[in-house]
């Protein structure tokens, strides 16, 4: 597939993705953009089942309008989840307004965390992948993949709400998102030992598991 030049992808993806969705954004995002994610949240939780029963403490940063973490509630009673979302429009009953540059808790305080499709909204990711490995043991990064196939693409793009989004959503989103290797040395530097990343099958979307 072709991509753009890096200094192209570098100015599109600060211009449209470094700030939370506020307004008519975020609202889009809620009722049109996260439900296109399917059964993701679902996939996840299965996936990483055998961690989460040992885990206590969860930190979902950039938790948009919480669907994740009701679903891990569901499926994990024992976990004390917590929401961490700087977005005004977007941080539901419960959660906690912060930005991941400076996330209000102790080291060490949660066993495990997530950024699902979070981490390209931070300004500042090298800093903000340090805080995340100040206060938890290990992270998962779930973010749009820009090396998704056409297919994998239009699985996503299918359930958005109007034409332009799904014509938008291959070029003008996924192809402008950090690709895994970036995210990765990001992680790195900030202490962390990544994992091989590993493509999920259905939605355009990495996981790269961090300890």
């Amino acid at each position: 597939m072709t991509t753009y030049p890096r200094p192209l992808r570098e100015i599109l993806d600060r211009w449209l993705y470094r700030h939370p969705f506020e307004g008519a954004s975020a609202r889009r995002y809620a009722r049109d953009e996260r439900p296109a994610f399917g059964d993701l949240d679902e996939r996840l939780i299965a996936r990483w089942a055998r961690e989460l029963a040992g885990a206590r403490r969860f930190l979902d940063c950039g938790a948009g309008p919480g669907t994740f973490a009701a679903r891990l509630a569901s499926a994990h009673p024992h976990l004390s989840i917590v929401r961490a979302e700087p977005s005004r429009a977007l941080a539901t009953r419960g959660a906690v307004r912060a930005i991941a540059e400076a996330l209000p808790f102790d080291r060490g305080a949660f066993d495990l965390a997530l950024c699902l499709s979070s981490i390209r909204h931070v300004r500042d990711r090298a800093r903000s992948l340090a805080e995340l490995r100040r206060v938890a043991r290990v992270l998962w990064i779930v973010e749009l993949d820009p090396s998704a196939d056409a297919a994998r693409c239009a699985n996503h793009a299918a359930h958005l709400g109007s034409f332009f989004l799904r014509a938008a959503f291959r070029p003008l989103v996924v192809r402008t998102a950090p690709a895994c290797d970036e995210i990765a040395s990001l992680a790195r530097g900030a202490g962390w030992i990544t994992d091989e990343p590993i493509a999920d099958p259905i939605q355009p979307v990495y996981l790269l598991r961090c300890s």
